[in-house]
């Protein structure tokens, strides 16, 4: 059986402060972008031109700038994490008013919605410092991999890290029946199966079954 430990940053850690800002008047463009920070579970602040505090412009971890609100924010400050959205990308206007406007990138939807919404998500939830993860392979069957992984884990997790417990090995037991939680309440990896598309670490962690002061993801 293999499993893993994976120390992941606090809650919090090198969160982005604030909201996504969207720059659009156009309704139907509007109701795209709130749905799909709405999948991503975001609140964003919504302009018909930049606003009116510059502190907002520049404090904005990700700015959506609709292609009928271009001209209006040609005059803004340059910055990183703005994205010009339109929908029609054989309209050579849209290339250059994302040069004119120093976009990072140009999205044409509704092609670009997945690379948007996991791009909303990664603002909402932040990016922290890479966890440290240790895996633990055995050379074969009875080799004590599984124990180890578990002792890996709950040691970890009572020195205070936030520690996640995988367990990749389909054939074994379940490493959640070997800390005692098999009845404990929380997803296993046949609830992830079907599902496509992106999930947010926070909603995973918070999904799983919690053992030991540690999350697990078993069998």
């Amino acid at each position: 059986m293999t499993g893993s430990t994976s120390a992941a940053p606090a809650p919090g850690a090198g969160s982005a402060a604030g909201a996504p800002l969207i720059v659009t008047e156009d309704p139907l463009l509007l109701d795209d972008l709130l749905r799909l920070c709405a999948a991503a579970g975001a609140t964003p602040e919504v302009h018909p031109g930049p606003p009116g505090r510059r502190s907002a412009w520049e404090a904005a971890p990700l700015v959506l700038i609709g292609d009928d609100a271009a001209r209006r924010v040609r005059g803004a400050p340059r910055r990183p994490g703005v994205v010009l959205v339109g929908r029609d990308q054989d309209d050579p206007g849209v290339w250059r008013h994302a040069v004119e406007i120093g976009a990072d990138h140009v999205l044409v939807l509704p092609d670009g919605e997945q690379w948007l919404t996991d791009r909303i998500a990664d603002v909402v939830e932040g990016v922290g410092r890479p966890a440290l993860t240790v895996g633990v392979i055995g050379g074969r069957g009875g080799a004590g991999a599984s124990t180890l992984a578990c002792a890996l884990a709950v040691t970890s997790a009572r020195c205070g890290v936030r520690t996640l417990l995988v367990d990749a090995d389909p054939l074994g037991g379940g490493l959640d029946v070997l800390l005692g939680g098999e009845t404990t309440e929380g997803l296993r990896w046949p609830a992830f199966a079907s599902s496509r598309g992106r999930l947010g670490g926070g909603a995973l962690e918070e999904s799983l079954p919690s053992l030991h002061s540690l999350r697990v993801l078993s069998w």
